[in-house]
């Protein structure tokens, strides 16, 4: 790297008697002269007060040389034998050899020959290695008249008396620099091991640091690091000899210009300095000569910094742009400030854009202020280069490098190396919290999460109210000992009052220290009780107004009862906090919907309703899908996990990413930090911010559209990260909750169900099938068990109709929720395809809503009733042909033993002739007296034999059996049919349902015999005839004479 041209030195005996003098005062008691306005404007607090004395020695000086015979600036560098008078003084030396005109010619010294060589000056299409004229080595450009000067001064101090005189001098310094090196004897803190430079600028120690110092003691920076700048010119270093011999720190040149590839050492003293652990920063040297060129640079720069695998967060010092006064055939270097502006402007915006935001400017203090001086230059260098007794160079930032020589000698490099203190003028805290992000939160209550354990909340011990009660973490339990309130004041600051006693968090007599009690105590104003929140990234700092002060948890603990108090920043988790509000109203193990607040009707969604893990979450429009419902988890005060409901999986920051830009993902249960979420209400919306990034849920761009993937964002209170949380039940809970509403409108029981849309017609089962899929359709009632329905509930109030003949259910076929669905019997099997919700109407009648969907009723095929009209599920419509009456009733066998019973004592035990009703002389007759089974039976004329004779006995449950006593044989239905015109006649006794009878004793004294087979059946005479012969046979009871019988 070239070095800058300074002002001639100062007289050698006067700088070392300067830096005798003050070898013995603190160095912390000297003029910070090269802080300028800056001292005051500091807002950190110093950690450390000096209170021992500081060492300012002159240690391990570099040889000096003979001033006299040397170059002026460059104590190492012989003055020529002669310079050529074609060389005009107003040129520039820049080498022990070579000169440059004003007109960009470079010359040899001597001999004033123009200087041709590519190597040296270039081509008009590609500049030199700025390095090769000084064979790698940095030199001080100089004036040709100062060096004519020096040469005249040379001469004359050649006499010996001067010599003499100068010797004198030099031993006095030597000895002051001893007593020196004895004074640092022993000191706690040990200076960096790098040499010092030949002017007296000096390593020792300030406010208990290593520090640096000008010539004259004057501190230049405390917290220093020793580093080496470095390019291919030193060769293969042995860094870890470099870093055994006391190297902290290296800048690397990574390249010159645009387009020139990499140093050829760059890419290994990269991956030697991260091996190592050794910090480093990069350089680049610009020949930029407009803002396009130093566009090229600055894209150049990040293409070499990617290829090297150099990420931002890799770089503990600048990206620094080398501006220097170059030489470069057939091009002429800046000369303006303005143009210098619109260079490094474009080259910073080239490394920003590219995410490198920790950059800088080097040069040398004649070219600041000239070519570069200018307030955007300077206030960007935080890197000069100066081999005198002071930079002169009014630093704008706190932290700074200085160059402080080129011949630096380290172990593992040979030949010379630049040496650099790089420090800070004003004592930095490792975090120095009060210049990061002020963030605001709305006023509110909230509670204050360690970020450490989210599960735990920072409380007053014990609940206490009175003043002097301490603060601790204990495991949330949302109680008013843990709930806060925030009361921004005018200074961005915040007053934090604890809600169950309105005391505020005050610091211990105000006094802040690392454990400085922290408690609770009456308001009182005082910045005591003032607190600013920080961005920690993550999570935030809990700021005294006090100074540079945080609340931290004692020892990290994270154990029930530990003790929050003050500390000096570090960075660690344990000073790391989460705020969340106590009353952001999230339902809790609730199915809800996440809507954004710029648009409610787009929700958080599972892009494709998908299930597997690292699926996006994004913005689409609300579609009542179970992908896009969610349900809150409290895992601590105010903390949540969000599990989407259809795929089961958490909602995450992929990959734990901890920046702006993470990539919102569902992810399986891992129990990691990524999945847990925090609580901020604004209004009746909420943030959500990611517990271990403390970044909220963002739409970005605030592009509220379908498909919008979500990102993470730092939490700034917009719409685009305000969301509305709404009950949003899945069809299941919603269909759970109807069923439990209504479990009391249809009571368990027998049912006839009925059809709304014409009496008479109900639900049947096809046939009186028994089988699996028998139809289940509309007919008319007939009273048979086929067309009755068992009405039971389940634990939610689900209803399950049971068909009385077949035991199969009500079924949905396939489970379809699409409309016009068939509805069969099917074995019962517990499916939501066979649980039905009755809603009570206001008329009376029933809704049948299926199980399987919302708003799909039990429907009758296009409202008709004709007999076989199919019974089908359809979308809810509220016409008749999705209502219907529930008419209570029993089972056949049950109304037929009612019957039965009801009736026994009608007919007495005993033997009988039954008449005709219609004509009494006629007789039920067994024809032709015969005892055969199947015999018919038949009216026939009075006769008194015994085939018209009938014994009367009863069962147990009151049937009435009809035994012929000219046969033996029994009045029977053949084939046990209830069909309207089935045969009656005799058969051997075999106690069957068709050769049962109720006998029910009319008003007119006569009996109507009914069948046991059927309520609605009797023993009947065909045709009402009453003839002889005239069949009887079993029909339909109509209450005609040819139905009613007289005994005798």
């Amino acid at each position: 790297m070239v070095a800058p041209r300074f002002a001639k030195l100062f007289a050698i005996a006067v700088s070392a008697a300067l830096v005798c003098s003050m070898a013995g005062v603190p160095a912390y008691a000297l003029t910070d002269t090269n802080l300028d306005e800056m001292a005051g404007a500091s807002a950190g607090v110093s950690a450390i007060t000096p209170t021992s004395t500081d060492e300012s020695s002159s240690l391990q000086n570099q040889p000096s040389a003979d001033d006299a015979e040397s170059m002026p600036d460059n104590p190492t560098k012989d003055l020529p034998q002669t310079v050529s008078e074609a060389v005009p003084d107003d040129a520039t030396v820049v080498s022990e050899e070579l000169a440059v005109t004003d007109a960009g010619e470079v010359m040899d010294l001597e001999t004033g020959d123009t200087v041709t060589d590519p190597q040296l000056v270039g081509t008009v299409d590609k500049p030199a290695d700025p390095l090769a004229k000084t064979d790698g080595e940095s030199f001080i450009p100089v004036e040709v008249a100062e060096v004519k000067e020096a040469m005249g001064d040379a001469a004359a101090e050649a006499e010996p008396d001067d010599a003499a005189d100068t010797e004198d001098d030099g031993d006095v310094a030597e000895t002051q620099r001893d007593t020196a090196d004895e004074g640092a004897t022993g000191a706690v803190v040990r200076p960096a091991a790098l040499q010092n430079n030949s002017y007296g600028a000096h390593w020792g120690t300030y406010n208990g640091t290593p520090a640096f110092f000008e010539s004259d003691g004057t501190l230049f920076a405390q917290q220093a690091k020793g580093v080496i700048d470095v390019s291919e010119w030193q060769g293969q270093i042995d860094w870890q000899k470099a870093k055994n011999d006391g190297v902290e720190g290296a800048i690397i040149r990574i390249s010159y210009g645009w387009d020139n590839g990499f140093d050829r050492q760059a890419l290994r003293n990269i991956s030697e300095c991260k091996r190592l652990g050794i910090p480093f920063g990069i350089y680049s040297y610009s020949y930029a000569y407009d803002s396009t060129t130093a566009a090229y640079e600055g894209a150049d720069m990040v293409n070499l910094l990617r290829q090297a695998g150099v990420q931002p967060g890799d770089l503990s010092y600048p990206v620094f742009y080398d501006l220097e006064k170059w030489t470069w055939t057939g091009h002429t270097p800046p000369a303006s400030p303005s143009v210098y502006d619109g260079i490094v402007n474009a080259w910073y915006a080239k490394l920003q854009a590219a995410g490198y935001t920790n950059l800088s400017v080097y040069s040398y203090t004649s070219y600041l202020d000239t070519a570069l001086n200018s307030a955007n230059i300077r206030n960007k260098t935080r890197w000069v280069a100066s081999y005198g007794t002071r930079t002169n160079f009014p630093f704008a930032t706190n932290d700074r490098g200085w160059q402080y020589t080129s011949q630096g000698s380290v172990a593992g490099i040979q030949g010379s190396v630049d040496l650099n203190a790089f420090g800070n003028k004003t004592y930095k805290a490792s975090h120095d919290v009060t210049t990061m992000t002020r963030i605001e939160i709305p006023n509110g209550t909230y509670y204050i999460n360690a970020y450490s354990k989210d599960s735990s909340s920072l409380e007053i011990a014990g609940g206490g109210t009175q003043n002097g009660v301490k603060t601790q973490l204990y495991g949330y339990n949302k109680s008013g000992a843990q709930r806060f309130s925030f009361t921004k004041q005018s200074d961005g600051s915040y007053v934090i009052t604890n809600v169950n006693s309105g005391k505020a968090l005050d610091v211990l007599n105000a006094v802040p220290g690392n454990s400085a009690v922290v408690q609770q105590y009456e308001p009182n104003g005082s910045a005591a009780q003032r607190w600013f929140i920080r961005d920690a990234n993550p999570g935030y700092y809990l700021q005294s107004a006090l100074g540079n002060w945080v609340l931290d948890l004692a020892g990290a603990a994270t154990a029930n009862g530990t003790a929050i108090a003050l500390y000096e920043p570090n960075g660690t988790n344990a000073q790391r906090f989460l705020l969340s509000s106590t009353d952001a109203g999230i339902p809790i193990n609730t199915t809800v919907k996440i809507a954004s607040a710029i648009n409610n009707n787009l929700v958080m969604d599972i892009a494709g309703g998908a299930t597997a893990n690292k699926v996006a979450v994004q913005l689409y429009g609300w579609n009542d899908t179970d992908a896009q419902k969610y349900r809150f988890a409290e895992v601590g005060n105010g903390v949540y996990q969000i599990t989407n409901v259809k795929s089961g999986k958490l909602v995450e920051i992929a990959g734990g990413a901890t920046g702006n830009g993470g990539a919102i993902h569902q992810y399986a249960s891992n129990g990691t930090q990524a999945q847990r979420w925090v609580a901020v209400k604004y209004g009746s919306n909420v943030a959500l911010l990611n517990s271990k990034a403390n970044r909220a849920i963002d739409v970005p761009a605030a592009n509220a559209a379908n498909s919008v993937k979500l990102q993470s964002y730092t939490a700034n209170g917009t719409n685009a990260q305000q969301w509305t949380i709404s009950k949003a039940p899945t069809t299941r809970e919603y269909l759970d909750e109807l069923a439990s509403k209504h479990r009391g409108d249809l009571a368990d029981g027998t049912y006839v169900v009925e059809t709304a849309l014409q009496s008479g017609k109900v639900m049947d089962v096809s046939g009186a099938s028994t089988s699996d899929y028998g139809n289940v359709q509309l007919y008319a009632d007939n009273g048979t068990d086929a067309q009755v329905w068992k009405v039971g509930h389940d634990s939610r109030g689900y209803v399950t109709f049971t068909n009385a003949n077949s035991g199969k259910v009500l079924d949905v076929n396939g489970a379809s929720t699409a409309s016009g669905t068939n509805v069969q019997q099917f074995a019962s099997n517990g499916s939501w395809a066979q649980k039905w919700i009755a809603v009570c109407g206001s008329g009376g009648s029933y809704t049948i809503y299926s199980a399987l969907a919302r708003n799909v009723a039990l429907d009758v095929y296009a409202a008709s009733t004709a007999n076989g009209a199919n019974i089908q599920t359809y979308a809810s419509n509220g016409t008749k042909a999705q209502q219907w009456r529930m008419t209570k009733t029993q089972m056949l066998r049950a109304r037929l033993n009612s019957m039965a019973s009801s009736h026994r004592n009608d007919l007495k035990d005993g033997t009988y002739t039954f008449g005709s009703a219609n004509k009494r002389s006629m007789m039920l007759d067994v024809s032709g007296g015969s005892s055969a089974n199947g015999a018919n039976v038949q009216l026939y004329q009075s006769n008194g034999t015994n085939a018209q004779r009938w014994r009367v006995t009863h069962d147990s449950k009151g049937y009435v059996t009809l035994t012929n006593v000219g046969s033996g044989k029994v009045l029977d239905v053949n084939g046990a049919s209830t069909a309207d015109g089935a045969n009656v006649q005799q058969y051997a006794s075999n106690g069957t349902w068709a050769q049962k009878w109720i006998a029910v004793k009319n008003a007119d004294g006569s009996y109507t015999f009914y069948s046991g087979l059927h309520d609605r059946k009797v023993l009947d005479v065909y045709g009402g005839m009453t003839s002889n012969g005239a069949n009887v046979q079993l029909y339909a009871g109509n209450g005609t004479k040819a139905q009613r019988w007289t005994i005798k």
